[in-house]
């Protein structure tokens, strides 16, 4: 996945106090401490790393994806860099 777990995990850190590397990449954020708040911080730091644009709600949604999980966000910003290099 073009090495983006590492820093999107350094990204999440911030905003929780649990230990990621015990949870499954598919438990929902709220379970891990990540309020919606939160999750409009985080995506606008990842935006920022990989130097994308995290699409809106209704958008994601149309590419049948989602920001539920960590596997969700590893998903969409594969996604996206992989369009942003063709």
């Amino acid at each position: 996945m073009n090495n983006i777990e590492e820093p999107i995990l350094k990204i999440l850190a911030e905003y929780t106090n649990e230990n990621l590397a015990i949870h499954s990449i598919t438990v929902p954020f709220e379970e891990i401490g990540i309020d919606s708040l939160s999750l409009v911080e985080i995506i606008f730091d990842i935006e920022e790393h990989f130097d994308i644009t995290i699409p809106s709600e209704s958008e994601i949604a149309g590419r049948e994806l989602s920001l539920r999980c960590l596997a969700d966000v590893y998903q969409l910003v594969n996604t996206l860099i992989t369009e942003k290099e063709l």
